[in-house]
C-alpha cells in the first residue's frame, strides 16, 4: 500500500516523542516522513538543530498553524467542530479569512528565518482550513494544502480526495469511532489504489489505538512524498 506518512504537532515540547516516532518509521522503511511543524511554540537553537538533523535523515517539513490553540470558540460551526473533532486545536476556525492568510504567510516565513527548507505542504491544525477558497490558496506560497477530505494541489489546481487513518484517541468512544473509520479508509485505499494518509500524533503510542498503530507500521508499505501527488490521478 502506498502511504503518505506524517507526524503532527511537532514543537519543542513534543520533539523527543517526534524523534522516537521518526526513528520507528525509519526502521520500518517508511520514509519520507513529513513533520508538521508548529512555529509559534518556543523554538530555540537546540530544537532547530534537532529538526535539521531529522531533515538530513529523510524527514520533510510542512507548515501546521502557528500555536495550535484557540483562545475562544467562534460561532456554532466552530463549537460543533471542537466537540466532535478538534477540541481547542483548530486555530483557523477562530480567525477571519484575512487572519488565516496572515497566519499561513507568517508560518511560511518562519522556516526561512531559521534556515530550514521551505515547506511545500501546509496542513491547518485539525485539518480545518476555514473560509479560504481554493482560488486564494492558489496565490499562497504553498504547493499543497491538506484537509480532512484530501489534498489540494494549488499549482495544478486539482483536488486529490484521499483516504486517511489516524490514532489520536483518548476515550473509548473516540477509539471505537476512529478504529472503524480507519478500517473503512484502508478498504477504500485498497479498492481505489489511492495513497492512504497515515497521520500520527506525538502521544498516539500511549493512547487506546497504540497496538493498532504498531500493526499498521509493522505491515509497512511504500512511503510517498506529498509532491508525488503531482503524478497521481485526482
Amino acid at each position: 500500500m502506498r502511504l503518505l506518512v506524517s507526524i503532527h504537532d511537532v514543537m519543542p515540547a513534543t520533539l523527543d516523542r517526534t524523534r522516537g516516532i521518526f526513528e520507528r518509521l525509519h526502521s520500518a522503511g517508511l520514509v519520507p516522513v513529513t513533520l508538521l511543524v508548529v512555529p509559534g511554540t518556543g523554538w530555540d537553537a537546540r530544537a532547530i538543530e534537532a529538526l535539521k538533523a531529522m531533515v538530513a535523515e529523510g524527514a520533510e517539513l510542512a507548515g501546521h498553524g502557528w500555536c495550535h490553540q484557540v483562545g475562544r470558540i467562534r460561532g456554532p460551526k466552530h463549537w460543533l467542530h471542537s466537540c466532535l473533532i478538534s477540541r481547542r486545536a483548530a486555530e483557523h476556525l477562530a480567525l477571519s479569512r484575512f487572519g488565516i492568510v496572515r497566519l499561513m504567510l507568517r508560518n511560511r516565513a518562519w522556516f526561512a528565518d531559521h534556515g530550514l527548507p521551505a515547506p511545500q505542504l501546509y496542513v491547518p491544525p485539525a485539518w480545518a482550513m476555514g473560509p479560504v477558497p481554493h482560488g486564494l490558496l492558489d496565490r499562497l506560497p504553498f504547493d499543497f494544502h491538506e484537509t480532512l477530505s484530501g489534498v489540494y494541489d494549488a499549482r495544478a489546481q486539482r483536488f486529490h480526495r484521499l483516504p486517511m487513518a489516524g490514532f489520536e484517541t483518548d476515550t473509548a468512544l473516540r477509539a471505537a469511532f476512529v478504529a472503524g473509520f480507519n478500517r473503512l479508509n484502508r478498504g477504500w485505499a485498497r479498492s481505489s489504489d489511492r495513497p492512504l494518509r497515515l497521520g500520527i500524533h506525538p502521544f498516539d503510542f500511549d493512547l487506546r489505538l497504540a497496538d493498532s498503530l504498531r500493526q499498521w507500521i509493522g505491515q509497512g508499505g511504500q512511503a510517498l512524498a506529498y509532491r508525488d501527488l503531482a503524478d497521481q490521478r485526482g
